[in-house]
């Protein structure tokens, strides 16, 4: 009976290895009751005395425990834990956040309006560009205005002028014209040729009337004469008296001197007439003259029309094709105008904190368009760049959690997940470890942390056995 605590506590030192979990001293635990062992068959198990059989059960017990510790241990490095990479960031500013601040026309900096980590507004003036080369072009354009101006003004004056004299022609050549056709109309019945028609005809009619009364006169002295010859014999003879024939010489004297009056009335008469139709002559002279003068006036004015409309054709080319040269160069000299108006002054075109620490060197240089100033950044999400080792690379996986703690006190903490990952791999500064970079976007719209800045990264992967990590650490 006394065996029997002796066997107990034997077996129970025996069993004890299978509660290391976690290890305790053994004194302070207390076993648990056994039950009595059974031998085959049914019948209790005599308890033996341990003293009896110390020589032959401690090797046996010890190398149990020992195995029993073994696999304990084993189970316990098979428990997942979990597990993060802790690294240090870098944090910059998001893609895409980024504006450059260019010279937008040629021109000196000479007035810079902010400072650097300066926070800008959309729209704020930033600086100011003195634009020598834009005056000298737009004084330029300004001259080449104003000579396309000028000829614009000549060649349209000119049309005008062309235009003026071809409508005036044109009204001499209808005014001409119907005098000619007047002319013409009068000519073979001018009212001065019919007069001395007329005038003429009357006295032709009166040469005529003279005629019949010479012929009649000179019948009658032919008679006279006839009689007188007869009366001479007559008187010789003093049949009659001399007086009778004196009367009849007397009556042929004074027909003879009827006659001679009336041819010379006749001669006076067509000298009358040959005058008027004369007169007639340099009257249908004159008119057919003056007919012919027309005719060539009309002609001279016809030839100017025709002249004044090929020049008035061509004025109109050159206006037409000078429009649209006025128009562009209005429109050039009007945007160079506005480009020096408005690109003078340099403005933000976003909201953010300018970046750039050494843009105030720039200040007096003369610079083309296109030269970067300054950088704007929105600061409301930045990017933080997390340099992994290499050893790690294999369980930082792409969308895992990540949490940021910045180096300055009192700043919260920011937790976010990977979004992009850099396979490449490239050397730490001390050229002694490879690094992986991995980026994540953090949240800043409270805009407490600014680009440059350091934070420590803490990358949350997935659950590993306990063995496995104690190997990472090791």
């Amino acid at each position: 009976m006394t065996s029997q605590p002796n066997t107990k506590n034997s077996l129970n030192n025996a069993t004890s290895p299978l509660r290391v979990v976690p290890p305790t001293p053994p004194a302070e635990e207390s076993p648990p009751p056994t039950a009595p062992e059974t031998l085959i068959g049914g019948s209790p198990r005599q308890q033996t005395n341990p003293t009896q059989n110390t020589s032959t059960s401690f090797p046996y017990k010890h190398l149990l425990g020992i195995g029993i510790i073994v696999i304990g241990l084993g189970l316990i490095s098979q428990i997942p834990v979990s597990n993060s990479v802790n690294a240090e960031a870098q944090l910059e500013p998001a893609p895409n956040s980024h504006q450059i601040v260019y010279t937008e026309v040629p021109g000196t900096l000479t007035e810079l309006l902010v400072q650097p980590n300066q926070q800008v507004n959309a729209n704020q003036a930033i600086a100011i560009i003195s634009t020598e080369d834009m005056d000298v072009e737009i004084a330029q354009s300004q001259a080449e205005l104003d000579e396309a101006i000028s000829n614009y003004k000549s060649a349209s004056f000119k049309l005008n002028t062309l235009s003026a004299q071809i409508n005036e022609t044109s009204v001499k050549e209808s005014l001409i014209t119907q005098q000619i056709q007047q002319l013409q109309q009068e000519l073979p019945h001018l009212p001065e040729v019919e007069k001395l028609n007329q005038e003429i005809a009357a006295l032709q009619s009166t040469i005529t009337g003279i005629r019949s009364q010479i012929a009649g006169r000179t019948e009658t002295l032919a008679r006279t004469q006839e009689r007188i010859s007869r009366y001479q014999d007559l008187v010789a003879q003093g049949v009659i008296a001399l007086n009778i024939l004196e009367d009849m010489q007397d009556r042929e004297s004074h027909l003879i001197s009827e006659i001679t009056t009336k041819e010379s009335e006749i001669n006076q008469f067509k000298q009358q007439v040959a005058a008027k139709q004369a007169e007639i002559k340099i009257v249908t002279n004159r008119k057919q003259e003056e007919l012919a003068d027309l005719q060539n006036e009309l002609h001279i004015l016809a030839a100017t029309r025709q002249t004044a409309t090929v020049e008035l054709s061509a004025a109109r080319k050159g206006v037409t094709s000078q429009q649209p040269l006025l128009n562009t160069l209005k429109t050039e000299l009007e945007r160079r105008q506005n480009k020096q108006q408005n690109h003078q002054i340099l403005k933000a075109k976003q909201t953010g904190f300018i970046i750039t620490p050494d843009f105030h060197k720039l200040l007096g240089r003369k610079m083309p368009a296109g030269e970067p100033i300054l950088e704007i950044a929105d600061l409301s999400h930045l990017v933080a760049i997390i340099e992994v080792p290499q050893t790690d690379s294999d369980i930082v996986k792409n969308g895992a959690k990540v949490t940021f703690r910045p180096l300055e006190p009192g700043l919260p903490s920011y937790t976010t997940r990977l979004e992009k990952m850099e396979l490449v791999m490239q050397p730490d500064p001390a050229q002694q470890k490879q690094l992986l970079k991995v980026r994540a976007l953090i949240n800043n719209s409270e805009q407490r942390l600014i680009p440059g800045a350091k934070v420590y990264a803490s990358i949350e992967s997935e659950k590993m056995p306990l063995y496995q990590k104690v190997q990472r650490e090791l």
